[in-house]
């Protein structure tokens, strides 16, 4: 059945609005996540502006040893012809894409942190302008509180919608849409809790030129109807749709390809549409880590010395300079039980309990993350067998972020490749280095049905590294064995990633023949020789062919 333009708009509303409050509950919580990821933990905690405060980069630590271990060199993929496909040429296609991911990395590395720091993200494939071929395309990261899912579904395959809710310039949402009738505002920060205005005639929006002012757009592709959706609350108040369209970026099967996929590190068990904050792990402690370490150095700070002298009684000032903890204060007192005219006050030290209390939060610092404290950089005293075990633990638990990482990074790979088929005009060319040969591309060679796997799927650094020692183990059984030693030179520089020129024989001139002796020469003569050196003489010598 078909849809009316109402049904629609009320189906764009009504998302709209759930993505919008679902959102607004979390703005605070994940707030706290970034500051204490920017080193800004005390921006969203109260305190007692008196006090010195203190902020730990275990936040940023945390994960910024979690991007190190998933980033071990530059994307990369593999494309191969489908069996049951035809057309196309997968040499090129892979070469386009990896030159496409290797200047796209940056963006990669974005929305992996993103994607660690809050829920998870999303990587959107944009067309830009370009007299380039190849570089028609850029990637953007999204957060997830602009990405609209379908919570309902089990995976992004099933999903029945997705969308990207972001704002606009007024200058470009006429470009885009036309010289239709916006009501422009100001650019609302997530974190920030205010209304947007929408009056166009409020003093501040009067004075803003239009390059300053800002359309917010919402951007659905409804994978049921195959269809994409432009909707605005800036127009007509919502209550008109400002475009629909086909969904443009087709498989090679004709199928919807939204240019939008999400990135997920960890899911919620029972919706997996729904991300979880890798730093919600261990926010407590880092909480608690702060509020002790403020505390030990404003106490510290009042661990001075201080002195009383026979003067008179205690007043407020007196016990002001005491509580003040300035260091050499004079404090005068009028007591007979001074020992001397000065004495020196007494400070009692902090318990050790706060010790212990600063060792059980790193501990638990320590649990809620799945890297080895080695892999960290930090000194431990376990044996070689259980940081054997630590790092095998550690490169499969990365190995499965990694391998998310990797499902992105082919998702993206096929939509780059079908939507630079769609925007490459007929005939446009571009020049390409396929395995050390300048090769010409064609939007031809890209239009064909490939299969797309990442390089060295689930790889890792602390997993490299791992091989890597085991490889150069096995080289005596190898060996033994009988491989070639040229196959394991070949292995060698590409786990190495040596020169190719390592590859090449250097030819060794033939060694110069020496004269026979007399002695030699006799036997020659008689035709009696010691060694016979080839099979051919072997088998002439015994009457038959070789």
């Amino acid at each position: 059945m078909a849809r009316t333009l109402q049904d629609i708009n009320n189906f764009i509303q009504i998302c709209y609005g759930e993505h919008k409050e679902f959102w607004r509950e979390k703005a605070g919580e994940l707030k706290r996540y970034k500051d204490a990821y920017e080193t800004k933990f005390w921006e969203s905690e109260a305190y007692d502006t008196t006090m010195i405060r203190i902020e730990t980069a275990d936040a940023f630590g945390y994960i910024e040893g979690f991007i190190a271990s998933l980033f071990t060199k530059t994307p990369s993929v593999i494309v191969g012809d489908d069996i049951a496909a035809t057309g196309g040429d997968a040499k090129l296609a892979q070469a386009a894409s990896n030159r496409f991911l290797y200047t796209q990395r940056e963006q990669l590395e974005i929305a992996s942190r993103l994607a660690l720091i809050y829920e998870y993200s999303a990587l959107k494939l944009c067309p830009i302008d370009s007299n380039e071929m190849l570089d028609k395309v850029a990637i953007e990261a999204i957060p997830c509180w602009e990405v609209m899912v379908d919570r309902d579904a089990s995976d992004e395959k099933t999903s029945r919608f997705i969308g990207h809710n972001y704002f606009i310039t007024l200058p470009e949402a006429k470009k885009k849409f036309g010289a239709k009738q916006f009501t422009p505002v100001p650019k609302q920060d997530y974190f920030n809790s205010y209304e947007p205005r929408t009056n166009l005639y409020d003093d501040s929006l009067a004075n803003l030129p239009d390059d300053y002012l800002y359309v917010e757009i919402v951007e659905l592709y409804d994978l049921l109807y195959d269809e994409v959706y432009y909707w605005s609350p800036n127009y007509f108040g919502g209550d008109k749709i400002l475009e629909r369209a086909s969904i443009p970026i087709r498989t090679y099967n004709d199928n919807p390809l939204p240019n939008i996929t999400t990135l997920y590190y960890s899911r919620c068990p029972s919706k997996p549409m729904d991300g979880l904050s890798a730093l919600a792990r261990i926010y407590d402690q880092i909480y608690e880590k702060n509020i002790l370490r403020t505390y030990w150095a404003n106490a510290v700070r009042r661990d001075s010395r201080q002195y009383l002298y026979k003067e008179g009684s205690f007043d407020e000032e007196q016990l002001a300079k005491i509580t003040a903890g300035i260091d050499g204060a004079m404090i005068g007192v009028d007591e007979d039980s001074l020992a001397g005219l000065i004495q020196q006050v007494g400070v009692e030290p902090i318990s050790s309990n706060f010790d212990r209390y600063l060792a059980y939060i790193e501990q638990d610092i320590n649990r809620g993350s799945i890297l080895a404290p080695f892999s960290r950089g930090e000194a431990t005293k376990a044996t070689a067998t259980e940081i054997t075990a630590l790092a095998q633990y550690s490169a499969s638990e990365i190995g499965k972020m990694a391998r998310e990482k990797d499902q992105a990074l082919e998702r993206i790979t096929e939509i780059y490749i079908r939507l630079l088929d769609l925007l490459a005009e007929e005939g446009e060319t571009a020049v390409l280095d396929v395995e050390g040969e300048a090769r010409v591309i064609t939007p031809t060679d890209l239009d064909g049905k490939f299969r797309i796997n990442a390089l060295d799927q689930g790889s890792t650094p602390l997993s490299d590294a791992m091989r890597k020692q085991n490889f150069l183990a096995l080289l005596p059984t190898l060996q033994g064995l009988g491989v070639p030693p040229t196959k394991i030179k070949e292995e060698l520089i590409r786990m190495y990633e040596l020169p190719k020129d390592f590859l090449e024989v250097i030819e060794q001139p033939p060694a110069p023949v020496a004269s026979p002796s007399a002695a030699d020469q006799g036997n020659i003569e008689g035709g009696v020789t010691e060694q016979v050196t080839s099979a051919e003489e072997t088998a002439r010598m015994l009457g038959r062919k070789p």
